[in-house]
């Protein structure tokens, strides 16, 4: 009973310990990094975002799951020598604040077209989404097809993914969902997060970290390491099967509108994803670039699912194909 009461002090002791060593740790980062972009006020909430270029339409380019807008600077600079693009933090994210309200499809678009009318950013719009990004944005469409004049997709989530992909992946990945959303916020509160980011210790983040600029890495280990980077993580990770549901009743009940759409997949397993899982889903994006009659589906075969990174290039030239088509119809 004395041991067990020494390693319960122990315990409770390095937790708060490593509890007030985050807090003190965000603070320094925040001071450390200064947001890029604008921060603009919406119901006492505060969005980041950042805007550079010139032209139209606007390139609208949303993150996956766990993304702040940083995953698109290497896409960002050259859309940019072509027409204004728009990079945003999802609230929770980056330098956006967290939001109490569920991470669902519905509610990011309502956020999203909120940022836009107080910006000013007037539409049609060029929508990029990102693995569970593309829910949203394909949300918006359904909803606002005359806002949309165009979109990318880049390897993203399918309503029907869990479905009609082998049961022993949507096991495992409902699994990982739930853990997801008890466990990464407790990491981020208590310094755990920080610590494995840090070191390279966790798969995910340092697999992304690494293939950003040596001059970046710092940044973006200290937004991986935020303690409202793990609850939104989890906020967004207890919302993916719903935002299904809304993204598979909206094409349902909708019609997508008939624009210039290109959809990337990854062509490279990766992390828990089998070639036979890729095949799959490969399967999905063309169904989801057969929505429009100006779709066309691409398969990045060096590229694993962050596209963006790995063959940035793919994703410059399919957004510069899609504005030009909104600019001067199939011969620019």
């Amino acid at each position: 009973m004395l041991w067990l009461a020494v390693l319960l002090g122990v315990l409770i002791g390095v937790i708060g310990f490593g509890a007030i060593y985050q807090t003190l740790a965000t603070r320094r980062d925040r001071h450390r990094f200064l947001p890029p972009g604008k921060l603009i006020e919406i119901e006492g909430s505060h969005w980041h975002y950042q805007i550079v270029g010139d032209g139209s339409p606007t390139v609208i380019v949303d993150s996956g799951a766990g993304g702040p807008h940083l995953d698109w600077q290497l896409v960002q600079p050259e859309v940019a020598k072509f027409t204004r693009v728009l990079t945003y933090d999802r609230a929770g994210y980056g330098w956006s604040d967290l939001s109490s309200e569920p991470r669902t499809a519905e509610q990011v678009v309502s956020e999203l077209r909120q940022l836009l009318q107080k910006a000013e950013i007037e539409p049609p719009y060029v929508l990029v989404g990102m693995s569970l990004s593309g829910l949203f944005s394909r949300f918006f469409a359904y909803h606002y097809p005359e806002e949309v004049a165009g979109m990318v997709l880049v390897d993203v989530a399918h309503e029907r993914m869990y479905e009609e992909t082998p049961v022993e992946w949507v096991e495992l990945n409902k699994r990982l969902e739930g853990l997801l959303t008890h466990v990464v916020p407790m990491m981020g509160r208590t310094g755990l997060l920080r610590l494995l980011v840090t070191f390279d210790a966790l798969p995910l983040a340092a697999g992304l970290s690494q293939k950003f600029p040596p001059s970046m890495r710092p940044l973006a280990k200290a937004l991986y390491s935020q303690t409202q980077f793990g609850i939104t993580f989890a906020q967004e990770s207890a919302a993916v099967s719903v935002s299904m549901n809304q993204a598979e009743q909206a094409r349902q009940t909708k019609s997508f509108p008939d624009i210039p759409l290109l959809v990337l997949s990854a062509g490279k397993p990766n992390f828990d994803i089998t070639q036979e899982v890729l095949e799959k889903l490969q399967e999905l994006h063309a169904d989801l670039a057969s929505e429009s009659s100006q779709g066309i589906h691409i398969v990045a075969h060096e590229s694993g699912h962050a596209i963006q990174l790995d063959e940035p290039e793919l994703v410059i030239d399919a957004i510069r194909q899609v504005v030009e088509k909104v600019r001067y119809g199939n011969t620019p």
